[in-house]
């Protein structure tokens, strides 16, 4: 999957402009708070209808809220897709090959993108939400029905949820059994992603830090040894007081762990930079060696927080995965790349390098 063109207007510092792109890498330069970041996000909103810098899609608009658009054609092995996301002061409007988009996880099928920045470190720091995201993306790319099952089984928690509020405990239990029967479909997809990505994983850190042994597990949002259903029975009374459903895959975790401890608790920065770059990549290789569509990855100024001997490593790794790549940095110099499309961001102004 790649992103062949891109058009944009109301976005943040940037000009609007039409740009087409390089099918592996694209390198764009600039100083700090040019608008490189922007870029980024641009193609980011095309890809998911929303910022990975703010939850809200108004922040993204350009001063004095002009409405915000983005266009980009994407090339899926051989057949192309033109994709469209605006915002104004009437909504947000998605559409696909000039029709409207039925749901937002259409725009995700056609262009799946990966950010890579400063703040990947905090898949390893932040809480379980932000790591339950990382794998339902994963399994969403991986496995077709699991969008169908988490569908199913978020309809049925968000049900018995209003049920334990309104203190309809009749309707409480009778909608366990098709809750846990959701359920158990998204734990087991969840349980054999994971075990497929710790090798993959494990690969790119034996090269990064070999002297590092650094372990994936799930927890699955309930005790191992009991069933959801027993689970749902015993926390009933508190979830009725409570308000809210207290167990199941909604408070799973994937736990990063180094010699038993919290990887965030033992490793460097840098260090956890790198394994959460790791997770990254490995989450791409795993999507393409399923047949899906090999995800974008959108790499911000990374490479300035490693030193050089980690940076010429990760980028190997970027290069290897042959998929679309696109890196923004200071320093061109600190991305020597023998093949790439080069721009440069000033002002808001983007043009290309010859």
């Amino acid at each position: 999957m790649t992103l062949e063109t891109l058009s944009l207007s109301g976005v943040r510092n940037l000009h609007d402009t039409s740009v087409e792109f390089d099918p592996a890498c694209n390198i764009i330069s600039g100083r700090n708070a040019s608008g490189k970041t922007s870029l980024l996000e641009a193609i980011h909103v095309l890809a998911r209808v929303r910022s990975f810098r703010t939850a809200r899609l108004d922040r993204v608009r350009s001063e004095g809220l002009s409405p915000l658009r983005v266009q980009g054609r994407v090339d899926d092995g051989g057949v192309r897709h033109w994709l469209g996301v605006g915002r104004d002061g009437g909504g947000t409007r998605v559409r696909i090959d000039g029709a409207d988009a039925r749901g937002f996880s259409e725009l995700a099928r056609l262009l799946p993108v990966q950010v890579m920045n400063t703040e990947s470190h905090r898949l390893l720091q932040d809480g379980p939400s932000a790591r339950r995201s990382y794998l339902d993306w994963t399994v969403f790319h991986v496995e077709q029905e699991y969008h169908r099952i988490w569908q199913r089984y978020d309809r049925g928690l968000r049900q018995r949820n209003a049920a334990l509020r309104s203190s309809d405990l009749r309707s409480v239990r009778a909608l366990e059994p098709q809750l846990v029967t959701a359920a158990q479909g998204v734990d087991v997809l969840r349980q054999a992603s994971v075990v497929r990505l710790k090798p993959l994983i494990a690969a790119y850190l034996r090269r990064w830090l070999p002297d590092v042994s650094v372990d994936l597990s799930y927890r699955r949002g309930w005790r191992q040894q009991q069933s959801l259903a027993a689970a749902l029975g015993e926390q009933r009374e508190s979830e009725h007081s409570r308000g809210y459903t207290m167990v199941g895959p909604h408070r799973a975790d994937v736990q990063i762990r180094v010699d038993g401890v919290e990887a965030q608790y033992r490793l460097s920065r840098g260090q956890q930079k790198l394994v959460a770059i790791a997770l990254l990549l490995a989450q791409a290789d795993l999507i393409s060696a399923a047949h899906g569509p090999r995800p974008v990855l959108l790499v911000d100024d990374l490479p300035a927080e490693l030193d050089a001997l980690h940076r010429d490593l990760v980028m190997e790794g970027f290069l290897c995965a042959q998929g679309q790549l696109f890196l923004t940095t200071i320093e061109p110099a600190w991305l020597p790349v023998s093949s790439a499309r080069r721009f440069h961001m000033e002002q808001g102004h983007l043009r290309e390098v010859i």
